[in-house]
Formats: structure tokens, C-alpha cells, sequence
């Protein structure tokens, strides 16, 4: 469903509330630092011909930094970067034959298992315009970057399958947030729903949120969400994949 469910959530509730000023927007100037962690489920393989193999795959945590600046300059996107750890391992029983970029794996007389990892860690830059920013609704909107700096390997115990992952996926970006008033609680949908080119790359976001300080220096914000992430390449250097990653999350963010 791609969180259409807390989507329509997120974006019902900023419809029902006013736009009022706050003073802990970014008016002028402001810098946001979050760190997320993400249980993720995986789903998907590496492959010429994906449907031949069920691959087993490692649920492991994810973490990801991110740090975004605002500012008051007119017509001047505002800049948010991300880091994202993203790895796993996994097997497949190897019942059918895979050739992957010249390298194939025939099933042996005693089938076994095909071994694989992968990194499909990534830096996201995105600059973003604020139409709203205050303590009951955000409304950010604007292009990102995806450039993925990983790796795939893939292995029968006799031949071996590697190679590095180096591609850029231009994205759109949107963030909803809808504040529940005298309470510190608000929901929030964001991520990059759109990809720009002939790759498929999906990362969406729900969360509730409660400001847990608030103070004159800096502002503190823990949030649950769930989170959607499916990679797919289509040939990149001769490399096909189908991934999806699924799961709940937990945010800490500070505002200076």
C-alpha cells in the first residue's frame, strides 16, 4: 500500500488545522539533526530473472544521519543530507540456474544454497522550499539525489558473483507535518515518492511525533513510524535488482 493509509492520515489532519506562527519555526535560521533507527524486513533479490529465486533474507537494523538547515533567504532552497546504512545477507536454494553479468551459477547434482550479501547504502541530497513551517503544519517540497556507494555479491561455494554499486537516482521530495495543538504530539509523512529516470527507487515515511524539549537553545523530538524503501535497477551496468524494505522505525531529532 506505500503508507497510502498514514499518508491520507497525515495529510486529513493538516487540513483540519490552522496556520499559526510559532517561535520555534525557522524564521531565520535553523539547524535540525535526527538519528534513526530502522527494523527493517526484506524482501527481493539480485538477479538477471528475479521470480526464479526465493531468497531468505537477514532482517537487520538500518541506521541513518540526517542534518538539515534553514534559512530566510527568498527563492534560496533550504539543504538537507543523509547517510544511510543499509546491509543484509541472505541465501536461496538453489533449484535453478542464475547468470548475472556473464557469471553463472548451474544447479549442481546436490543442490545447495546460493549466498549473497549486499550494501545498498546511499547519501541523499535534497533542496527543499518551505511553504509553511510552523508548530501546526510544514508543507516542504523540492528535489533530491539518491547516489548509492555500495556493493552485491552472490555465491554457489564455487563461483562468485561481485560487483560495486555506484549510481545516482534524482527524486522528488515532500514532507507534510501536522501539529495536535497544547499537546506536543504531531504526525508526519515524508520521503522521496517520485524518481526521476529509468530506475525504480520508492522511500516513504510515517511517523508520530512528541516534542519531548522545549527550550530557548534547541528543541528535543522523538518519533515512531513505519517505513517503505524498494530499490529497484533496471540494467545498471548490467545489473537488475528488486528490493523492498519494510518495517517500523525510531527517531531522535535535536533543533538548534
Amino acid at each position: 500500500m506505500k503508507l497510502n493509509k498514514l499518508a491520507l492520515i497525515t495529510a486529513t489532519a493538516i487540513a483540519g488545522v490552522a496556520v499559526i506562527p510559532n517561535a520555534n519555526a525557522d524564521w531565520l535560521f535553523g539547524v535540525h539533526a535526527e538519528a534513526q533507527y530502522w527494523q527493517a524486513e526484506n524482501e527481493g533479490g539480485i538477479t538477471q530473472s528475479p521470480s526464479d529465486h526465493n531468497w531468505n533474507w537477514d532482517d537487520e537494523g538500518a541506521s541513518r544521519l540526517s542534518v538539515n538547515v534553514n534559512h530566510f533567504v527568498p527563492f534560496v532552497p533550504n539543504v538537507m543530507v543523509q547517510r544511510q546504512w543499509l546491509e543484509s545477507s541472505g541465501t536461496a536454494a538453489h533449484l535453478n540456474p542464475l547468470t548475472i553479468r556473464g557469471t553463472t551459477f548451474n544447479v549442481p547434482a546436490d543442490p545447495g544454497n546460493l549466498e549473497t550479501n549486499w550494501d545498498l547504502g546511499h547519501d541523499t541530497y535534497t533542496l527543499y522550499y518551505r511553504l509553511f513551517d510552523n508548530s501546526l503544519i510544514e508543507f516542504y517540497f523540492g528535489l533530491s539525489a539518491k547516489k548509492f556507494n555500495g556493493s552485491m555479491m552472490v555465491s554457489d561455494g564455487n563461483s562468485t558473483f561481485s560487483q560495486d554499486i555506484s549510481e545516482t537516482v534524482p527524486m522528488g521530495y515532500l514532507r507534510l507535518t501536522a501539529g495536535l495543538p497544547l499537546t506536543g504530539f504531531s504526525v508526519r509523512a515524508q520521503g522521496q515518492p517520485v524518481p526521476i529516470g529509468d530506475h525504480d527507487v520508492y522511500d516513504m515515511e510515517a511517523s508520530i511525533r512528541y516534542e519531548f524539549l522545549d527550550t530557548m537553545a534547541f528543541d528535543g523530538v522523538i518519533a515512531l513510524g513505519y517505513r517503505q524503501f524498494d530499490f529497484q535497477l533496471d540494467d545498471a551496468s548490467g545489473l537488475y535488482t528488486d528490493f523492498s524494505l519494510t518495517g517500523p522505525f525510531l527517531n531522535v531529532s535535536l533543533h538548534f
